[in-house]
């Protein structure tokens, strides 16, 4: 071998090498981007967590969430409270958890804002089922009698005071709200991306008019806000270990300044704030490489962009924006009435969820349109159409007796088909000799038709051993010219 040979050699497995693993960096990146792509990350103010929400299916799930085991847990344990003039903190916090998995942003404020949900529901119980507006029954507990008297009373004192709401009655709002949007966008035939998004946008729009023009506060309504990790209102807890490096770097710095105070925060003393806390650190040089390099492996573990919502409504909101941002739609399926995600392979209109039947509705509807004996409905339908013909042609072209024998003919050939000792392409040619025969061919072919006699299919006995079954041969149409 050459020199030159050999260093051709060298230099091709250095490529195809550096292609392989390119190849696997690729495949890689382009899965992370993916996922990336059909999920968002999200945190709250109150929860120093990172949570992930799944594109159209969180927002499926929560629409189709059942939450009347929830209300039938709450109810009685509210007449048990009752009944004993206390509650416990453990069954209610039991109780709570059973709709943990309802939506991620319940599960990242279960403890803040869903906190009294169980009560909430109790609350709104009461008052439903004794046809009582929340005055009466704040008045009713004003001098409670027990634990549990006190406990409403102090609930719908913070209703009355604006520090909280009923999350119950808030859940099953925001969930209608959800469904609502969602037929929408989304009911009825597939269009264009520009269309779902047209859609949306009027929903929102329709939605921001009628607040202000009702005199709603537009400022404080439902709303999201993007952050890069690094500067989220909580980053330095939620990024502790790169923030406990950065610490001890300006440790003496904090130390030794003094601790800011602000009467009052308004949107014009923001850049104040912000450029006050970074004339501490300005000087602060780059970090060793070490550090630096477990920084960006941190960082790369986050996603670019991190959301915080400050309502329910408004990570609603957020999924239905960005579903239709990454080209994620929606679709009603004609069997069970559910929605599902449109697939780039499948035209159809039905979709992959398992029944009560145990199949899925696509399945369901392909087994709907077989019978029991392997014909189909349409194939069926054509039978009983040549039949409609043909019986209308008695007494012109055929006698009585010659139309029994082609329809007796008929019945043997389908039960010929469903023992499988025929095909359905042996039908269908016999179909298409049997509009032949009504288009063009006249009584003589008739006749010669009902002299043929029909195999029929013999169902071998018990005591003898069962037999393959025989595949009978109806004649083709050139062979029933040729008779």
């Amino acid at each position: 071998m050459c020199e030159n040979q050999f260093c051709c050699n060298i230099l091709w497995h250095t490529f195809a090498s550096q292609t392989t693993i390119f190849s696997v960096y690729l495949s890689r990146h382009t899965a992370d981007m993916e996922v990336r792509m059909n999920s968002i990350i999200f945190v709250t103010k109150n929860n120093n967590n990172f949570y992930k929400l799944e594109l159209s299916k969180t927002l499926l799930h929560f629409v189709e969430y059942d939450f009347t085991y929830f209300w039938e847990q709450c109810i009685e344990l509210g007449k048990a409270s009752r009944t004993i003039g206390g509650y416990s903190s453990k069954q209610f916090t039991i109780i709570k958890n059973l709709i943990s998995k309802c939506h991620p942003y319940f599960e990242a404020q279960i403890n803040s804002d869903f906190e009294n949900i169980v009560l909430d529901c109790i609350i709104e119980y009461i008052c439903h089922s004794e046809n009582i507006g929340l005055e009466e029954l704040w008045a009713r507990c004003i001098s409670p009698k027990n634990l549990y008297e006190k406990s409403i009373f102090a609930r719908i004192s913070e209703y009355k005071t604006n520090h909280a709401i009923n999350q119950w009655a808030n859940m099953m709002r925001i969930q209608e709200y959800a469904k609502i949007k969602l037929d929408f966008i989304y009911d009825g035939d597939s269009v264009s991306s520009n269309t779902y998004k047209a859609r949306k946008g009027y929903f929102d729009l329709t939605f921001s008019v009628a607040a202000k023009e009702l005199g709603f506060p537009s400022q404080e309504l439902p709303s999201t806000k993007c952050y890069n990790p690094s500067l989220m209102p909580n980053s330095a807890f939620m990024i502790s270990k790169i923030s406990k490096g950065i610490l001890r770097r300006i440790s003496n710095i904090v130390d030794n300044a003094e601790e800011p105070t602000y009467n009052s925060v308004n949107d014009c003393l923001r850049d104040q704030i912000g450029l006050d806390a970074f004339s501490y650190v300005k000087h602060l040089s780059r970090p060793q490489e070490l550090e630096l390099s477990a920084a960006n492996e941190a960082f790369q573990s986050f996603s670019t962009e991190i959301y915080m919502p400050d309502s329910f409504k408004a990570i609603i909101d957020l999924e239905f924006d960005k579903m239709t941002e990454n080209g994620i739609y929606l679709q009603r399926c004609e069997k069970c009435s559910k929605y599902f995600l449109q697939e780039m392979d499948y035209k159809g209109k039905f979709c992959n969820r398992v029944n009560a039947s145990g199949l899925t509705c696509r399945e369901q509807v392909d087994n709907d349109n077989v019978s029991s004996n392997g014909i189909t409905e349409d194939l069926d339908t054509r039978c009983q159409e040549i039949y409609e013909r043909l019986s209308k042609r008695v007494g012109d072209e055929f006698s009585e007796s010659e139309f029994k024998e082609w329809a007796q003919y008929l019945v043997n050939m389908k039960e010929n088909v469903k023992n499988e000792y025929s095909t359905v392409d042996d039908l269908e040619a016999f179909l298409d000799y049997s509009e032949k025969m009504y288009g063009e061919v006249k009584r003589k072919v008739a006749a010669k038709l009902a002299r043929s006699t029909p195999y029929e299919a013999q169902i071998p006995k018990s005591s003898r051993p069962t037999p393959e079954p025989q595949k009978y041969h109806f004649p083709t149409l050139e062979e029933l010219d040729k008779r």
